[in-house]
């Protein structure tokens, strides 16, 4: 692989920063919200649905039953990770309904 030429004059330009939790692309920051939510929670959902089929997948093949599952008690340890990753559930799929919203597409973003 060879070095670049620091000397030739490159297009690049820096990132604009991005404004999206006040901004509104929609004409109403209670429907961007809406979207956003929409959006963060189809992704979730369906993350989750594709990793369950690799998993039901995989008991079926290794002999665990459906009453194994039903019957199973989590640890004081899983029942507060599984709070904690409920919470960052809730935050990710839900949280954008708290967003404020309060800059039009249009509006030039703060430096």
């Amino acid at each position: 692989m060879s070095n670049p030429d620091t000397k030739r004059e490159t297009f690049a330009a820096e990132a604009i920063p991005s404004d999206v939790k006040t901004s509104v692309f929609l004409g109403n920051p209670a429907v961007d919200n809406l979207v956003s939510c929409m959006i963060a929670m189809g992704t979730e959902l369906w993350a989750t649905k594709r990793r369950l089929k690799v998993i039901e997948a995989v008991m079926a093949k290794t002999g665990v039953t459906p009453e194994m599952i039903e019957k199973y008690a989590p640890t004081d340890q899983e029942r507060a990770d599984w709070e904690r990753d409920r919470d960052r559930f809730i935050e990710l799929t839900l949280g954008s309904l708290a967003n404020a919203g309060t800059r039009g597409i249009g509006s030039d973003f703060p430096g």
